[in-house]
């Protein structure tokens, strides 16, 4: 299983934006930790630093939640640390989006609003900022409130937000500029929450009921019950792709866990070895996690599509398809890129060591396949990547 993963993007106005991942651990099956592994990805981002440019100085300060921007291209994250909203555009520079809270936690964007939870200062409650100008548009004040943290919306203008102190849920109506208390007992640190539109609920991380459930909270009747109990302490964000799989996060372990849309297998650990993952979100465009780390002052993005190898699909540069997936010993990789010269073909495993490649393929295939032989591989996940001069295609492979 994949224990972290890290995605910088660059660009220039001259230049082909390329893209940088680094996968930070590998862990085996038996989760013990492989020292060298660790030391060699302690290298690995240390050069990392040294060859990047120092374009700015890192605005983040115990980042608490992260979302994105579709319409401008770009993330925003709240610093818990001092209250700021960062922005963090498509290049990784960052910028603030405002300055004028103290105390911030949850975001959420809604319609071209950017919603924040403030604990504290002259705005506190629900703060609403335009998206275009950083303005502040909305101030829905909370008296009762505790902690505000988490904010989801459903699709009748109303805002749900989670009080972890005061374990309440509020909610907010957006065209009134009202507030109400949806849930005021039953729950236990309640944290990440999200609407889920098909079945017109509410889901919500409890942090300190037994069990640690995620607890369903329909919007019909306000009647709750537990949908699945985690067993896993200091969970945090709550996010789901758009195939209806649901992550979160977790302080105690550092890691982040995938439940199936029916929540029917145990949560599966995604990826780990972070610095307390906080409010996490799946980015449905890039298909990307972005994993606050609240004590790293950093916001890891991993790379992270859940459809299988043979089920993805035409892509940006073609139909990238291996079979068989997984396989024992040799497979076929099929490709439209292979149609192209000079292509480079390489297997990389999951601590970025290239385990296997091709010499540059200087004529075209006209099949666009070509044959790799995996027996020599052990027991694991590789990534295969394959280069043209203009073109870039990867995809996950399983080693049986």
């Amino acid at each position: 299983m994949i224990l972290g993963c890290l995605q910088i993007q660059k660009s220039n106005l001259s230049i082909q934006q390329w893209v940088l991942m680094i996968t930070v651990i590998y862990l085996p099956d038996n989760d013990t930790i492989n020292i060298a592994h660790m030391q060699n990805t302690y290298l690995l981002l240390l050069l990392l630093c040294l060859f990047l440019p120092a374009k700015s100085q890192n605005l983040l300060n115990n980042p608490e939640s992260v979302v994105y921007d579709k319409v401008f291209d770009r993330y925003l994250v709240s610093n818990c640390g001092d209250g700021q909203i960062v922005q963090i555009d498509n290049n990784g520079v960052q910028s603030y989006f405002n300055t004028q809270l103290t105390y911030t936690l949850g975001l959420h964007i809604a319609g071209d609003t950017l919603f924040v939870s403030s604990n504290d200062g002259p705005y506190s409650g629900i703060v609403g900022f335009l998206l275009s100008s950083g303005e502040i548009i909305f101030h829905v004040e909370i008296p009762e409130k505790e902690l505000l943290n988490d904010i989801a919306s459903d699709n009748a203008g109303n805002l749900y937000i989670t009080d972890c102190e005061a374990n309440k849920i509020f909610k907010v109506d957006r065209s009134s500029m009202t507030y109400s208390i949806l849930i005021g007992e039953g729950l236990g640190y309640p944290n990440g929450i999200i609407f889920d539109e098909t079945n017109n609920r509410l889901l919500v991380l409890n942090g300190l009921l037994a069990g640690r459930p995620i607890l369903a909270v329909s919007l019909d009747d306000l009647s709750m019950s537990v949908v699945v109990e985690t067993g896993i302490s200091a969970i945090d964000g709550l996010t789901v792709d758009d195939y209806g799989n649901y992550y979160f996060s977790s302080w105690t372990t550092d890691r982040v866990y995938r439940y199936d849309p029916l929540f029917t297998n145990p949560p599966e650990i995604i990826a780990g070895n972070f610095a307390d993952p906080a409010d996490i979100y799946y980015n449905l465009t890039d298909h990307l996690l972005a994993i606050p780390c609240f004590n790293g002052d950093t916001i890891i993005f991993l790379p992270y599509d859940p459809v299988g190898v043979d089920e993805r699909g035409n892509d940006k540069t073609g139909l990238l398809h291996v079979s068989p997936n997984p396989f024992t010993g040799a497979f076929t990789i099929h490709s439209d890129l292979l149609k192209e010269p000079d292509v480079l073909v390489s297997i990389v495993d999951l601590n970025g060591r290239i385990v296997s490649s091709t010499a540059p393929l200087t004529k075209t295939l006209a099949d666009k396949s070509v044959m790799i032989d995996g027996n020599n591989l052990r027991e694991g996940v590789y990534i295969v990547m394959i280069r043209s001069a203009d073109e870039e295609q990867n995809c996950k492979i399983i080693k049986q």
